[in-house]
């Protein structure tokens, strides 16, 4: 057949890349003019989106926000080349949280540092005792320990200005409005350095 490039990262990707190959032929399309159709691929908004390369830190954005989306967004990123990989969480809504804590849990090892901000309600009325702490708490009790909470944007942005160096990729992850941490945190990066 012959080779491909992708510009989107993770194993996920490379079996959408063949399913799409597979449905060109089908429709007549030789597997040349498949591989220059998905070379010119970049991906999806919201999906591994770059936000900005800053003082030599990568900040992406992607949609993540159920546990085996998470486990594939930081799988892709971990073999993407960076040196740590720093995740941005904010749960979306109440009853998901409460529901699938357990499971988030074991979303994040392929993080080396993970941040949980507070949930997005999306218009959820809260429930009492449901807050972001119970994912912080459940990623604690499946033995992985480098996460941290904080309940504002800026409590991330502070804490991931100083947490960051160069060669880290920064990632927000839910379906909220986490990624305007990340276009905060490239603005002040860009505008202040980082703080030590």
């Amino acid at each position: 057949m012959g080779e491909l490039t992708l510009n989107v990262p993770g194993e996920h990707n490379i079996t959408n890349a063949l399913a799409a190959i597979a449905i060109g032929r089908k429709l007549g399309l030789n597997f040349d003019q498949a591989a220059k159709g998905l070379m010119q691929f970049t991906g999806a908004k919201r999906r591994f989106e770059l936000i900005e390369k800053v003082n030599g830190i990568t900040i992406v954005d992607d949609y993540a926000h159920h546990p085996t989306e998470l486990r594939a967004t930081l799988k892709a990123a971990k073999s993407a080349g960076f040196g740590r990989t720093i995740a941005i969480f904010q749960p979306h809504r109440y009853s998901r949280t409460k529901l699938l804590q357990f499971e988030f849990g074991k979303s994040f090892f392929d993080a080396d540092l993970v941040v949980i901000n507070e949930i997005y309600s999306a218009s959820e009325k809260p429930i009492p005792g449901v807050s972001a702490e119970l994912i912080v708490n459940a990623i604690k009790n499946a033995n992985y320990n480098d996460v941290v909470y904080c309940k504002t944007e800026d409590d991330v942005i502070q804490f991931i200005k100083k947490e960051s160096r160069p060669g880290d990729l920064i990632i927000t992850l839910g379906a909220g409005n986490i990624r305007q941490a990340g276009i905060r945190l490239a603005e002040e990066l860009k505008l202040g350095g980082k703080e030590m």
